[in-house]
């Protein structure tokens, strides 16, 4: 079961490679389309940002929802995803990545205070089933939104020729 301080640490990692990819790609590297769904850098960027933005109330719903119930089965996750990369396809990527950093800074605090047992609470969301919400914390935000950053450097740099060694 992930803590706390688990995930706390994970969201600042996240906060803090948001930040690194924002300075580290072109306007050609943002525009450059990365995954199996065809998003563009900046619209994972986008993803990232609203992800934050649902993390309290999706814990609250999960937290409150009746046993053996599985909240996430009936959503589309393809139109919640257009949807919400759309609201913010006129952002910079600075003001994407101020976004990120104030959500999940916002959801940190939030971890913190938690009340233990809400985060050891047994749900089911989607394909996770019967597992601690501090483990989808971990799972569906933390790494969700790492592996997104990643997939984008890779994409970016390991399509660029390789600096060859001294």
């Amino acid at each position: 079961m992930a803590t706390k301080d688990e995930i706390a640490s994970g969201l600042q990692m996240l906060i803090q490679e948001a930040r690194r990819i924002a300075g580290a790609f072109s306007e050609d590297d943002w525009a450059r389309a990365h995954d199996m769904d065809g998003w563009r850098n900046k619209e994972t960027l986008a993803h990232i940002a609203a992800v934050g933005g649902m993390v309290q109330p999706m814990v609250a719903g999960l937290a409150n929802a009746p046993e053996g119930a599985n909240p996430g089965a009936g959503i589309d996750i393809d139109a919640l995803n257009a949807a919400t990369v759309g609201q913010r396809k006129d952002k910079s990527v600075q003001e994407l990545t101020d976004e990120i950093a104030t959500a999940y800074s916002g959801v940190i605090d939030f971890v913190r205070a938690a009340p233990q047992e809400q985060l050891d609470h047994i749900v089911s969301f989607r394909g996770y089933e019967n597992v601690p919400i501090s483990e989808l914390l971990m799972r569906m935000v933390v790494l969700h939104g790492l592996a997104h950053i990643y997939s984008a450097y890779s994409a970016v740099f390991d399509s660029k020729p390789a600096v060859p060694a001294r």
